[in-house]
């Protein structure tokens, strides 16, 4: 993520450390938001919740500030969990379902108008939950609370902005993460639209509430995912990035945000079910050959090409068998129970949060302890070595496993095929057809 000159220290580290965490959970993050949008005055982001855990996780990431967070207070009875809050100055917010709670919205109000007071961005979930599908819930009203407060305590220059996060496959390690930004409200500058004349300013005022709400829940659905459900999506955004594509491969990366905005037209269109189907053909088709449509369009599509890139991969595979054969015996454990945890039968937003989180202390705990028993049996310099080596290793391990999946899945695609020839014909006319459905579409 960015580090804004004249930022502190604590949030310089946490900056980096949140960066290092995404940039191993996910492919690829990409962020939309107007320059410097986030990086000075008081500013009170909605975000949409569908990925628990690591929604956070990314919206640090993306900001150029570290957000004060407002987080329900039972996280804090977690003694870890408390002492990370409290160092990345998060403020608790009782919610009535949850028991024993420890504190009163009325800190949480006088903390965040301090916040807003201070100069500092602060960030809310206003659905007040975790959400599964992915589209935005009802949101509750203290966000517009907070805001019409905060105004009235005399907090002058809040801007108000949405914060719509894009996953790939929220339940899955290594995918695409699309951060949307914007939205912005200058508080000061509408509040007439709010706020009738001779009316209070302020949180009780319930029709300015209700107004500001609203507004802000059309902000948040314009700037999150709005489809019905987690596979819908993940088609439309498929067969958007194969619309968006050239075939001749001159261009093989597609901008998540734009990738976003054709799949949201899909949607809105009569045609979406024909793409999703044609998508759904295509995509058996890149399974059976163990490719995607950027490998596909880049080269693989031409049977001479495919063929030497199976023999490379199977090379490859065998140089790297020893360090991946290492990798196993040192990762076994955690890779283990990263596979029992994605066997869960829990909801997708449940898995985003249990998954990234599971493998962090898994793997963190097993090189902990790989360290340690080097150190204590072999040395320092050895430790310093394996400090270094773990990575790879790891590394090793999962290109040999990717690699001995995809000769599973070419031979078994040109098996239940008469030809090559067969298999690459279907496979062009697949992409054809969505090409051709997106276009009639939008």
């Amino acid at each position: 993520g960015r580090v804004v000159p004249g930022m502190n220290r604590s949030d310089r580290i946490i900056k980096r450390l949140v960066g290092w965490m995404v940039a191993g959970i996910y492919h690829r993050v990409e962020v939309r938001q107007p320059y410097d949008l986030t990086a000075a005055g008081p500013e009170l982001a909605n975000a949409s919740h569908f990925g628990g855990f690591v929604d956070p996780l990314l919206l640090v990431y993306s900001m150029d500030r570290v957000p004060r967070f407002i987080a329900r207070d039972v996280i804090w009875k977690i003694a870890p969990a408390r002492w990370v809050m409290n160092w990345v100055g998060a403020i608790p917010v009782h919610k009535p379902e949850d028991k024993g709670a420890r504190t009163s919205n009325d800190q949480m109000f006088a903390s965040t108008y301090k916040a807003l007071h201070d100069g500092e961005l602060v960030c809310i979930f206003p659905e007040g939950i975790t959400v599964d599908d992915p589209q935005i819930a009802a949101i509750k009203t203290g966000s517009a609370r907070i805001a019409l407060g905060a105004r009235a305590d005399g907090v002058k220059g809040i801007r108000l902005l949405s914060a719509g996060i894009h996953y790939q496959n929220k339940a899955a390690l290594r995918s695409d993460v699309f951060v949307n930004i914007g939205w912005e409200i200058d508080l000061d500058a509408s509040i007439g639209q709010f706020v009738g004349d001779g009316n209070p300013a302020d949180a009780s005022n319930r029709e300015a509430v209700r107004k500001l709400t609203d507004q802000m829940e059309e902000n948040l659905r314009a700037a999150a995912p709005d489809f019905d459900d987690w596979t819908t999506a993940r088609s439309l955004t498929n067969a958007a990035s194969v619309a968006l594509r050239p075939p001749d491969g001159s261009e093989l990366s597609v901008g998540l945000a734009e990738r976003e905005r054709l799949a949201a037209m899909i949607d809105e269109s009569t045609g979406a079910s024909e793409v999703v189907d044609a998508m759904d053909t295509y995509q058996a088709d890149l399974d059976a050959l163990g490719l995607n449509d950027k490998a596909y369009v880049g080269g693989m599509n031409r049977y001479s090409v495919f063929i030497r890139y199976l023999i490379t991969t199977l090379v490859v595979g065998l140089v790297l068998l020893p360090f991946a054969f290492i990798g196993l015996i040192i990762n076994a454990i955690p890779m283990a129970i990263v596979w029992l945890i994605g066997r869960a039968r829990v909801a997708d937003a449940m898995m985003a949060t249990i998954k990234p989180m599971g493998a962090l202390l898994a793997f963190v705990v097993t090189w902990a302890f790989v360290l340690w028993w080097v150190f204590q049996n072999v040395g320092v310099e050895a430790m310093a070595a394996f400090i270094i080596l773990l990575p790879v290793y790891l590394f090793a391990l999962i290109a040999w496993a990717e690699r001995l999946v995809l000769l599973g899945r070419a031979i078994r695609g040109f098996a239940k095929s008469r030809s090559a020839k067969d298999i690459f014909e279907q496979v062009e006319r697949d992409r054809r057809a969505v090409v051709e459905a997106v276009a009639q579409a939008v």
